[in-house]
C-alpha cells in the first residue's frame, strides 16, 4: 500500500467509524484504503477494546424503540435492524396497529381500484396505509413487489411501494 494513503488516514476517523457508525474493521479498511489487521491495531493504539463478550466493543447500547429500556446489542444485529426491541413482547406491541380493521372484501376491493392505474402481478401486495380495509381511497394504497416487502415495510425496513399515488404524471393512466 501507498504510503501517502496510510499518512491521510487519520486514527479518529477510525474510532469514529467503529464507535458511532459501528462499522467493522472489514467495512472500515474498504473505506480507508488500509487492511483489517491495521484498523485493529489503531483501535487497540487509541484505547478502544474491540475483543468479543460483554464488556467488548462487539456491544453496543441502544433503547428499544417501543419501551424506551436500554439494551446492549451486538453491533451486526445493530447495523442489520432499523429497529430495536429488548423483547418479543416489545415487538409485537409495536406491530400491533390499533387502527386495522379487518374486512375479507377490502383487498379484493383494493386490487380492482389498483388495476385500474398499474398492472397487477400474482404476489403483488396491495397495502392500505392506514390500516383500514375498509379505505380504499387510491392515496392510501401501495402496492408492494412481495408479501416479504410488505412485512419489511411493517417492520420499519426502507423498502419503497412498486406503485403509490400520486405517480409522476409521465404513467399515464392517473
Amino acid at each position: 500500500m501507498d504510503a501517502r494513503v496510510k499518512r491521510s488516514v487519520k486514527p479518529q476517523d477510525i474510532v469514529v467509524l467503529y464507535t458511532v457508525q459501528h462499522l467493522s474493521c472489514s467495512g472500515i479498511s474498504k473505506l480507508s484504503g488500509i487492511t483489517r489487521q491495521e484498523v485493529w491495531k489503531i483501535l487497540r493504539s487509541e484505547g478502544i477494546n474491540t475483543s468479543k463478550g460483554k464488556d467488548g466493543g462487539t456491544r453496543v447500547a441502544v433503547n428499544c424503540d417501543f419501551c424506551g429500556k436500554e439494551i446492549q446489542i451486538t453491533r451486526f444485529k445493530w447495523r442489520r435492524s432499523a429497529k430495536h426491541f429488548c423483547s418479543n413482547a416489545c415487538y409485537f406491541a409495536s406491530i400491533e396497529n390499533p387502527g386495522y380493521h379487518p374486512w375479507r372484501q377490502g383487498q379484493r376491493l383494493a386490487r380492482a381500484i389498483i388495476s385500474q392505474y398499474f398492472t397487477l402481478q400474482e404476489g403483488n401486495i396491495v397495502h392500505h396505509k392506514d390500516g383500514d380495509n375498509r379505505n380504499n381511497d387510491r392515496s392510501n394504497l401501495a402496492v408492494y413487489q412481495s408479501q416479504a416487502d410488505h412485512m419489511n415495510h411493517h417492520r420499519g425496513g426502507k423498502i419503497k411501494p412498486i406503485w403509490e399515488y400520486p405517480q409522476t404524471l409521465d404513467s399515464g393512466r392517473l
